[in-house]
């Protein structure tokens, strides 16, 4: 293994246990025998945080010539950024290189023109690629892999935010979840496993969907909605939609009441009548005040297959178009994640309740 991806680990290995990223840890070992990506340029535009660099160990032990962008929205931790050049790791300030690979979140980098093609990290992604379908791209986000980090992650990574945020008595509280997704499912989930009372809204009746203990109000019943947020602890919105509040959450339910409100999305979901101040992080995802906003334990898979992607990409005469991880690729990294590492009991039996596959 190169001497890069072997500094990283060591680092890493201060903070974390094997176990709780054994899927990262594997793929670097098994690519450092053959360095199949060797030579290849690949940005990657993953959120940059301490776990991060897990994934870039990978790559660099696959002998990729890795580039972090440095002119990106996505959220950083600036003292990890700092750290790149000693871990060696090159930065673009102009994704304008002739990369052969990107690895893109969000779809910043749709416009680019890679030799090879791209790997996109998440749903919201794609709505911008559906626009320039000029290579081929491989969605992360299509595969049970990402419903790991998604619920199961995003869920517990909440609670982590909130009692950072110095709010951890939460047994015996009302919250209400706005979005009854991926997100929204496990935030219920870990709701219900602290003892909290829950309410789900959405556009869409859900109460045949819900766990009996929990109730259920339409967002569109502007007067029920508002009555259910002024007789809750807390509010999280989980739609991933821009302003999907306007219109449905008042200013005057809100803004004089002791209600917590944050937000699990990378979009504004409260909508201009709310302002940040009134927000905790201001709007931005509550769970990025973390050091790791999503724990090693259940983003390591999904970043393991974000890299795998790469490999997928040199396959010759692939289509122009979005699609799913190759099945084996997903039920190899599923594999070693569920046998090595810790997630197996927060995955076991929860498969019919939280919306994942039936591992």
């Amino acid at each position: 293994m190169n001497a890069q991806a072997e500094k990283i680990i060591r680092y890493l290995q201060r903070y974390y246990k094997d176990e709780e990223w054994p899927t990262l840890l594997a793929q670097a070992q098994e690519w450092a025998e053959t360095e199949p990506l060797g030579g290849l340029k690949v940005l990657d535009g993953t959120p940059l945080f301490r776990n991060t660099l897990g994934k870039y160990a990978a790559l660099l032990a696959a002998g990729a010539r890795l580039y972090v962008p440095t002119n990106t929205t996505m959220p950083r931790d600036p003292a990890i950024l700092g750290m790149l050049q000693e871990f060696g790791i090159r930065t673009a300030l102009k994704a304008d290189n002739p990369f052969d690979i990107v690895l893109d979140c969000a779809g910043q980098f749709c416009r680019l023109h890679p030799t090879l093609g791209f790997a996109e990290l998440t749903r919201s992604g794609v709505e911008r690629y559906e626009h320039t379908l000029h290579h081929p791209i491989f969605v992360a986000d299509d595969s049970c892999i990402k419903r790991i980090e998604t619920t199961l992650g995003t869920g517990e990574s909440l609670f982590r935010a909130l009692a950072r945020l110095g709010y951890g008595d939460f047994a015996g509280r009302r919250i209400i979840v706005v979005g009854y997704g991926k997100v929204g499912r496990g935030v219920v989930h870990y709701a219900r496993k602290f003892g909290m009372r829950v309410t789900v809204a959405d556009v869409v009746d859900k109460t045949a969907e819900l766990p009996s203990d929990a109730t259920f109000v339409n967002v569109q019943h502007t007067e029920a909605f508002n009555e259910a947020v002024r007789s809750s602890w807390c509010l999280v919105t989980c739609t991933g939609r821009v302003s999907a509040l306007k219109h449905r959450l008042l200013p005057e339910t809100v803004l004089e009441s002791p209600v917590l409100l944050a937000n699990l999305g990378v979009e504004d979901e409260f909508g201009p009548s709310i302002p940040p101040s009134r927000v905790l992080n201001a709007k931005h995802a509550i769970n990025f005040v973390l050091e790791d906003p999503t724990s090693m334990r259940f983003i390591e898979t999904t970043m393991a297959l974000h890299n795998a992607c790469a490999l997928e990409l040199l396959t010759q005469d692939l289509p122009h178009k979005c699609m799913p991880p190759g099945e084996d690729v997903q039920r190899r990294l599923l594999s070693v994640a569920l046998q090595r590492g810790t997630i197996a009991d927060d995955v076991r039996g929860l498969s019919q309740e939280i919306g994942l596959c039936d591992y």
